[in-house]
């Protein structure tokens, strides 16, 4: 089991496949089994999947920071023994990769984030009340509160499989705890700081056009500030834009980086 100690943590890390190296950064609440959809349509590539701290199987005591994270991410890199990878991160991944690539330049070839835009208020909100029902509901009815803000109206039409999805949620062997998904809420409130206006290396936004916690206008506010980066819509998606449109997404992707 890949592990590597950074930091006072235990992080947790999956290779996948050959080829030139593509790190891979999970959002709040997920970790490596994230990227399923995605996996077998990035061929030709090794894979590299991070746990970020709070999820998984990344153990770490204490509050967390998204610098920290931050971190690990270059930290994973400097231990494989690479130089510059390609990265890519959903929502909150997608802003741990700038601000690696803000931070450490040398460790960043190309960039593409999803999902990544400035959280509001209400998104916000929406997670301090999350964080607080967790503890006192069933994880079945916790996955399905959280879901709406995740997936596109045609994930509900059928309810068996709104059943089924909050069951396999529960059910997966590391599943997030309340407690570290408090934890990685509360980060929220402890913003990173980076210029992102010095970030050198080629960025590629994808977004899906009915994200409800990242809209493509976030997103597009979310990178205003760096220097040539291009914006990709993806229709019929939400915010889990590469489990309803992978084969979408991986082209976008598998474009960029060729």
């Amino acid at each position: 089991m890949p592990q590597f100690d950074h930091h006072g943590a235990s992080v947790h890390f999956e290779i996948l496949g050959d080829g030139p190296p593509l790190l891979l950064i999970a959002g709040t609440a997920s970790d490596g089994a994230s990227w399923g959809p995605l996996l077998p349509l990035l061929q030709g590539r090794r894979l590299i999947l991070i746990d970020n701290r709070g999820s998984g199987r990344t153990k770490v005591e204490g509050p967390l920071t998204h610098a920290d994270m931050v971190e690990d991410c270059a930290a994973l890199i400097d231990h494989l023994g690479l130089g510059a990878v390609d990265v890519v991160g959903h929502s909150l991944g997608g802003f741990l990769g700038l601000w690696l690539a803000a931070l450490h330049p040398d460790k960043v070839k190309r960039l593409v984030t999803m999902g990544s835009g400035l959280i509001d208020a209400r998104s916000k909100a929406l997670f301090q009340d999350l964080s607080r029902l967790y503890f006192t509901v069933p994880p079945q009815d916790f996955f399905r509160l959280l879901y709406p803000w995740l997936f596109s109206p045609p994930f509900f039409a059928d309810p068996a499989n709104v059943a089924a999805a909050a069951e396999a949620s529960t059910a997966y062997p590391y599943r997030q705890s309340p407690g570290d998904f408090a934890r990685q809420v509360a980060a929220m409130n402890r913003p990173m700081q980076a210029n992102l206006a010095t970030i050198k290396c080629p960025v590629l936004a994808i977004t899906g056009d009915g994200d409800l916690l990242a809209p493509p206008s976030a997103v597009a506010a979310g990178h205003a500030e760096i220097p040539g980066h291009r914006l990709v819509v993806i229709p019929n998606a939400a915010h889990s834009i590469h489990w309803e449109q992978p084969r979408a997404v991986a082209d976008a992707i598998t474009a960029f980086l060729s």
